[in-house]
């Protein structure tokens, strides 16, 4: 069973693009997390809330944020468009967040 959402949850509308990107981003981040000697990389969540459509935790996108950060350093030509657009929406969710939190 899905646990319900709270007002906590970050919703993000992704373009079929985005999605791609971040999917790619977080496996990457979660890749190197279990290679690194992680048994349940934290990637895994937002990974499958974002293949649900699913809104993130505030915690999730900050995740998300990073993994979108290391990726786009060698991203795909095709990725780097839609990514860059992924990342400002996504790095101003986490800012807004911590402004509210101050």
């Amino acid at each position: 069973m899905t646990p319900p959402t709270t007002g906590d949850s970050v919703p993000l509308s992704l373009s079929h693009e985005e999605a791609w990107v971040a999917h790619a981003a977080l496996l990457d981040a979660g890749e190197a997390a279990a290679a690194a000697g992680d048994d349940a990389p934290p990637q895994c969540r937002p990974l499958r809330r974002i293949e649900r459509d699913r809104p993130l935790a505030p915690r999730e996108v900050v995740l998300l944020r990073d993994a979108l950060v290391d990726y786009l350093g060698d991203a795909p030509v095709r990725d780097r468009a839609p990514g860059r657009t992924l990342l400002r929406r996504v790095d101003d969710a986490v800012e807004s967040r911590s402004a509210s939190t101050r």
